[in-house]
């Protein structure tokens, strides 16, 4: 992704009386915010990954009730009240490469990507899981989930996180007839994206898992907090085990936060931020031990429900949406110390509501939990290719590693294996042509080596 320098938009911030951050060298210089006032349109915000943190607003214009998510080189928007799923290009300037509706009324919640390129889309409004073409649009498939509704017919499908060939996807199981309250334990519908087949679902122990999904940073579990019945504090924090597909029961409670989680990532073992919402439906940023014991630490409170949204960088740096009437933008903390290094909120025009960070296992399919040691894949280089370009991966001396390129459809077009150097590194020059020996037409494929993926475009 291209660097940001917008002049005219700088924010300059001042010394810092934080620790100077130490970031490793990441593949990516910018993130997006999506912002909204909940009244007219939304709008996308380009935000610099390192500081001075300059910002370009409104680089696109999205629905003023969507979700974003980052695949393959791309930003998909889940515009929830439109029923439909845009596509930006940051390649392009964060044009609108695609736009597509799932059905009017199905009220889609989210988007998640299966490690051959398919997608699929969660719906609150229809007992549907739809599979979507996210290279040319539309809706190519769809599987009932009536059977996990309660008594109203429908079982409030949200959030969704894919773990290699599993879907975990959020069921809430609302009674709509009797003011939204939580009929029985929240679930985790478990889905196979290669079968095609629902796989028994996870039992929560705590109701309502509303806020998102995430990984743990070892990849062994889900992070899978529950909020109960607004405002009366009977859930709180827990994990899945990703082997066991059994949940942990509450390792920190509602009451040990002083309120409901709104969301959540863990950075370690023993180190997680939460944004909790109190009964007076304060916002709260916190860290606390996500396997339990001392009490959350508070980090900084708004005035009102003004936290809607956090994410972590992978490194150093926790990104905190923070919509105060006056002083809306991103906050930026420091991962280690806790403490804020930005001295004002970075800019986005309209109040922020998602950041959305081009990490593939921060929004789409994460990678196996027995991967971690397999190869590595570099970036392709030149990436465009014309049409030659070099894929190399970092393994162990002497083992073989299996190259695939593929279509964005996740269609398996050529395949070699090449085996590591004495220096760790297998190598595979590519010619752009396929199994064939035909050459590929111009466009973006996808190289990977055993788990690890990376996209690169072939120009001619």
């Amino acid at each position: 992704m291209r660097q940001l320098r917008l002049p005219a938009i700088l924010l300059l911030i001042g010394a810092l009386s934080a620790p100077a951050l130490s970031v490793p060298a990441l593949a990516w210089d910018d993130f997006i915010v999506l912002t909204t006032d909940f009244a007219s349109v939304g709008g996308v915000t380009r935000v610099d990954r390192l500081t001075p943190w300059s910002s370009a607003i409104d680089v696109a214009d999205i629905s003023s009730d969507a979700v974003g998510r980052w695949h393959d080189g791309r930003y998909y928007v889940v515009n929830r009240s439109a029923a439909n799923i845009q596509v930006l290009d940051p390649a392009q300037g964060m044009a609108t490469v695609l736009q597509f509706s799932v059905g009017v009324g199905r009220n889609p919640q989210d988007i998640a990507f299966s490690t051959d390129g398919r997608a699929f889309v969660s719906c609150l409004d229809a007992a549907l899981l739809l599979e979507v073409d996210p290279v040319a649009g539309g809706v190519v498939g769809s599987w009932s989930t009536a059977g996990f509704a309660d008594a109203d017919g429908l079982p409030e499908t949200g959030w969704m996180l894919a773990v290699a060939d599993r879907l975990f996807i959020t069921c809430q199981r609302l009674n709509r007839d009797g003011w939204w309250e939580p009929t029985g334990p929240g679930l985790l519908l478990v889905f196979d994206m290669a079968a095609g087949t629902w796989g028994a679902p996870v039992v929560l122990a705590g109701s309502n898992p509303a806020p998102p999904l995430s990984l743990s940073p070892d990849g062994t579990r889900l992070l899978a907090p529950t909020v109960g019945l607004y405002g009366l504090l009977d859930a709180g924090f827990e994990t899945v085990d990703l082997a066991t597909l059994t949940s942990s029961g509450l390792l920190v409670t509602e009451q040990q936060f002083g309120g409901e989680i709104v969301d959540v990532v863990m950075t370690g073992a023993h180190r997680a931020w939460a944004i909790v919402s109190d009964t007076s439906f304060r916002t709260h940023l916190k860290t606390f031990d996500p396997a339990g014991g001392a009490a959350p630490a508070n980090v900084k409170s708004a005035s009102g429900y003004h936290y809607p949204d956090l994410a972590w960088d992978g490194a150093q740096q926790i990104y905190l949406c923070d919509r105060t009437t006056g002083a809306a933008g991103v906050r930026v903390f420091h991962q280690s110390t806790a403490a804020e290094l930005t001295a004002a909120p970075i800019p986005t025009g309209r109040p922020p509501f998602q950041a959305v960070l081009p990490l593939d296992t921060d929004a789409t399919a994460a990678p196996l939990v027995a991967a971690a040691a397999g190869p590595a894949l570099d970036a392709p280089w030149p990436n465009p290719a014309n049409p030659r370009t070099t894929f190399a991966a970092a393994a162990a001396p002497g083992d073989v590693v299996a190259f695939a390129v593929l279509d964005l459809r996740g269609r398996r077009l050529r395949e070699e294996r090449r085996a590591a150097g004495p220096d760790g590194r297998a190598v595979w020059e590519f010619d752009g042509r396929d199994g064939e020996g035909r050459s590929l037409p111009s466009g973006a494929y996808r190289v990977t080596a055993g788990a690890d993926a990376r996209l690169f475009t072939l120009a001619r």
